[in-house]
C-alpha cells in the first residue's frame, strides 16, 4: 500500500504546492495535522480540517479520505459504506454541536409555554440563534425578510395570490426564501402590493 505522505505529496504536486508550510497557508490548517496524516492518524483529524484540505486539492472530502486510506478495490464496497457512515456521523456531531443550546432549552421552553400560555413569545427568539448559526455555517442565506416590500423577481419570488395582477411591480414578503451560494433552495412567498398613485 502507498504511504500517506506519498499520497499527500502527489496531491500537492497536482496543485503545484511544494511543502507542508505552503499547504498549511493555503488551507488555513496547522502543519501538525499533516504530520498526523503521515502517521496514519486520519481518525484523529476533525471533518472540518479535512474539508479545508480537500478544497485546496479541488476534490471532495470523501475522495480525500479514500485516497488517504488507500482503499483497495477488492473491499471498497464495505469500506465506502464505513466511510460514508463515518462522514455522516461526524457531520451529525458537528450539527448537534451548533444546535446544542436549542436542543437543550427548547423542550423546557415548550413545557413552560404549555403551562403558561401568556408567556411572551419574544423569549423564544434567542433560542433560534443556533439555527441561524447553522444556516450561516452551511452558507445558506435568506431571501428577504418578512414584511419587506421589494421589487418582484420571478426567479426569487413565488406569488401566493395574484389578485388582479399576475406580474406585479412591488411585492411584500410573507415567507422568506433561501439560497445556498448561487443555488436557489426555496423561493420567497410574496403577495402583490397595491401602489396608490393618489
Amino acid at each position: 500500500m502507498m504511504k500517506t505522505n506519498t499520497i499527500l505529496q502527489n496531491l500537492m504536486k497536482e496543485v503545484e504546492i511544494n511543502d507542508y508550510l505552503e499547504l498549511s497557508r493555503k488551507s488555513q490548517v496547522s502543519e501538525l495535522q499533516f504530520y498526523r496524516l503521515e502517521n496514519n492518524l486520519l481518525d484523529h483529524i476533525p471533518l472540518g480540517v479535512l474539508k479545508k484540505i480537500a478544497q485546496v486539492f479541488n476534490i471532495s472530502v470523501t475522495m480525500l479520505i479514500e485516497k488517504l486510506e488507500n482503499i483497495d478495490d477488492r473491499d471498497s464496497g464495505t469500506k465506502n459504506e464505513e466511510l460514508t457512515t463515518s462522514i455522516i456521523n461526524e457531520y451529525q456531531r458537528e450539527t448537534i454541536s451548533i444546535l446544542e443550546s436549542l436542543l437543550l432549552q427548547l423542550p423546557t421552553f415548550s413545557y413552560a409555554v404549555k403551562n403558561n400560555p401568556d408567556l411572551p413569545a419574544i423569549r423564544l427568539l434567542p433560542l433560534l440563534e443556533p439555527l441561524n448559526k447553522l444556516l450561516s455555517s452551511w452558507e445558506i442565506d435568506s431571501i428577504g425578510k418578512v414584511g419587506d416590500i421589494v421589487t418582484y423577481n420571478p426567479q426569487e419570488h413565488e406569488l401566493m395570490d395574484y389578485g388582479d395582477d399576475d406580474n406585479p411591480t412591488q411585492v411584500e414578503i410573507r415567507y422568506v426564501g433561501y439560497r445556498q451560494k448561487d443555488k436557489l433552495l426555496y423561493r420567497a412567498k410574496v403577495s402583490p402590493v397595491t401602489i396608490n398613485n393618489e
